[in-house]
């Protein structure tokens, strides 16, 4: 997911699907949805390439527009929770333990409010969970094939951790399924 700047029109991205390359001007435009994330799609096979993020709290913190006093008040309850959490959070491959097998599977799991990372039932991994969590995903999937290489052959969602992880947000599921196969080569069925 690219976060919200000024030049993601100019800024490159590849199709995992076809093998197509172009800068952010030159993908199709998918749905602006919640006015928070916009879809970009491969002109080519239609697949999604990103997701932009247009928080309006990123907007506002870059000068974009001038929050109501009760906006900034909310904003800063916000950050304060988002720091609790973000404080929880994986932010280092150095935080995972070491897994002595050759290649192994792990799933992305759910239980009450704590995403679980987990390797044959085995909890590797514990954070809080969040909801429309892909771009989580994304972050955390990145640091596990940092930290255990080739080894890691995929990152699979249970059944349980779909709803919070995949959200409302339907182009998610693409996206999920583009993150495992640039990442793990696994190819993901479709769910719709």
């Amino acid at each position: 997911m690219t976060i919200y700047y000024e030049g993601w029109k100019e800024q490159g991205f590849n199709c995992g699907e076809c093998g197509w390359g172009g800068n952010g001007d030159s993908c199709k435009p998918g749905i602006m949805y919640r006015k928070v994330f916009l879809e970009l799609y491969c002109p080519s096979c239609d697949e999604v390439v990103d997701i932009i993020d247009f928080s309006s709290s990123k907007g506002c913190e870059k000068g974009h527009c001038e929050p109501s006093s009760e906006e900034k008040s909310a904003l800063a309850e916000h950050k304060e929770l988002e720091a609790r959490d973000v404080a929880l959070f994986l932010q280092s491959p150095d935080q995972l333990p070491d897994l002595p097998d050759d290649n192994f599977v792990l799933s992305w799991d759910q239980q009450k409010g704590d995403t679980l990372i987990m390797k044959e039932g085995l909890v590797i991994w514990k954070e809080p969970v969040r909801y429309e969590g892909f771009t989580r995903f994304e972050k955390i999937a990145l640091l596990l094939k940092e930290k255990y290489g080739s080894r890691i052959k995929d990152l699979t969602p249970t059944e349980q951790s779909k709803l919070f992880l995949y959200g409302d947000y339907l182009p998610s599921l693409s996206y999920l399924r583009k993150i495992r196969k640039e990442l793990f080569g696994v190819i993901a069925e479709k769910e719709f």
